[in-house]
């Protein structure tokens, strides 16, 4: 009874924490917030320094013009957590003539990540959320992993990279090259 007892009071804590999390820097941010444009509505925004275009929100969180809102804000994470075919078919169905998204490459991704924060680790003035906490996780990439084993990159925005097979699921942050007539 002791042992069942600590774990729902640990388990309890351990909630808890992650509920009232918030992010922490230990120094300045690796990109400036300049490095970025917002385009149209907000909703993308388009780094100077890659060339790259972003989905300012995960996916299943909504922009309402300033911020990224967790459609469940009571969850841990942002969902949905899609399997890698999913989240390829999420893309190819978001995608038009003139926007054609795709899943980043896990070096593309790590480009967002602020190595000095962690809870979420990206920049906030760039990609804000609410709470800041549900942009955390795992997100899948479209980098395959060594010698031809049939594994796809996943990175958590506090964990940098870890591989895992495409039968699991993870979150989705999708990004595009920008067209010739949507380049800045």
């Amino acid at each position: 009874m002791f042992k069942s007892s600590t774990l729902v009071l640990v388990c309890a804590a351990f909630t808890c924490l992650q509920a009232g999390a918030s992010q922490q820097c230990e120094g300045p941010p690796k990109r400036n917030a300049a490095d970025f444009v917002a385009i149209g509505d907000g909703s993308q925004v388009y780094d100077k320094t890659t060339h790259l275009i972003w989905m300012r929100c995960v996916e299943d969180q909504s922009w309402n013009g300033s911020t990224c809102i967790a459609n469940d804000p009571d969850a841990v994470n942002p969902g949905p957590r899609l399997s890698y075919q999913q989240a390829k078919a999420l893309a190819a169905t978001l995608s038009t003539s003139e926007e054609r998204w795709r899943l980043p490459t896990r070096k593309e991704l790590l480009t967002l990540r602020e190595p000095n924060c962690y809870n979420p680790s990206q920049n906030l003035t760039v990609f804000p959320t609410k709470p800041a906490w549900s942009s955390d996780g795992a997100f899948w990439t479209s980098s395959p992993e060594a010698k031809g084993v049939s594994l796809v990159s996943a990175i958590g925005t506090s964990d940098a990279w870890a591989a895992t097979d495409e039968g699991n699921t993870n979150h989705v942050r999708l990004v595009r090259t920008p067209s010739n007539s949507s380049k800045k």
